[in-house]
């Protein structure tokens, strides 16, 4: 049975995209002080932040499924300790199935999707789309969910996504020109211009296919095991369909193309068995589903 989204994020924020140390020196504070982080002015002194960015640095955390707060003191969640934790397997995110990971784990939550992410990954029929195409297109879907937030309110987490995987596109400061963790992958790229929905030419943005071989094929199967298991846990099979296309799944989020995707689980006959049907196909576990084990396999 298919998981029912909780309701979607839109804001928390403060408008900062993610930036590439703010993961690390978090947890190396939780690590020295799980209460610090919970209170502003502490938080601002040991991390040498401003407050927005503080609140911006907290959200992101538990976005990432890497650390979340309880009780007063911060705590580092499964994936975050295995990544990031004392003995992480990569705390500094040098590897770029790290980055992979992130974008995995901020794409794919089922409680509490952030929403620009499950617009543009998994509800848009076309690639490609300028700033006032997602603006209205977002609207239409909060409306349509029983949302009412203001164009800016949507407008500013477009643009969260958008700085996220490119960078930000007209840098203020120093600080706003810093690249995040999604930076590199390239999934998102500029794609010229057009006139948009306001009359006004705007640069236009469009989701890259990307070869399984730059995302590395265990981080694909650490998708394909954390797919089913939080989306589709007791079916004993599923269709190829499923995986290349359903909402959270490895080919729409890590953008695949489904005959890379197909050929890939027809040879990886150690985790999985493919079986063509007609258009489709069927797929089964030839293992128990073990979304841990596969994620310590990547950096085997």
């Amino acid at each position: 049975m298919n998981a029912v989204a909780a309701r979607p994020r839109f804001s928390g924020h403060e408008t900062f995209a993610c930036r590439f140390a703010w993961l690390p020196k978090a947890v190396r504070l939780i690590a020295r002080d799980p209460a610090a982080l919970v209170d502003d002015e502490r938080a601002i002194l040991e991390l040498g932040l401003g407050k927005n960015m503080v609140r911006s640095l907290r959200f992101w955390l538990e976005a990432f499924g890497v650390a979340s707060a309880r009780s007063g003191r911060w705590a580092l969640l499964p994936f975050g300790d295995t990544v990031f934790g004392e003995n992480g397997l990569d705390p500094f995110i040098e590897r770029v199935e790290t980055q992979w990971l992130l974008h995995w784990q901020l794409s794919t939550a089922v409680e509490a999707p952030l929403f620009a992410w499950r617009h543009i990954l998994f509800k848009r029929m076309r690639a490609d789309f300028t700033r006032s195409e997602l603006l209205s297109e977002m609207r239409l879907e909060g409306e349509r969910l029983g949302y009412e937030h203001s164009d800016v309110t949507l407008l500013q987490h477009a643009d969260v996504f958008l700085h996220s995987y490119l960078g930000s596109l007209s840098a203020a400061s120093p600080e706003d020109a810093l690249d995040g963790p999604l930076v590199d992958l390239g999934l998102v790229q500029r794609a010229g211009r057009r006139r948009g929905g306001v009359e006004r030419i705007e640069p236009v943005f469009t989701l890259a296919r990307v070869p399984i071989v730059d995302v590395g094929a265990p981080v694909v199967d650490f998708a394909v095991a954390s797919y089913w298991k939080a989306r589709r846990l007791g079916e004993s099979v599923l269709t190829f369909r499923d995986l290349a296309h359903g909402e959270g799944s490895p080919g729409a989020t890590l953008r695949l193309d489904p005959e890379d995707l197909r050929d890939h689980l027809e040879h990886t006959t150690e985790l999985w068995s493919y079986r063509p049907s007609g258009e489709a196909g069927n797929v089964t576990a030839v293992v128990p589903l073990d979304p841990d084990a596969r994620l310590r396999e990547i950096y085997a």
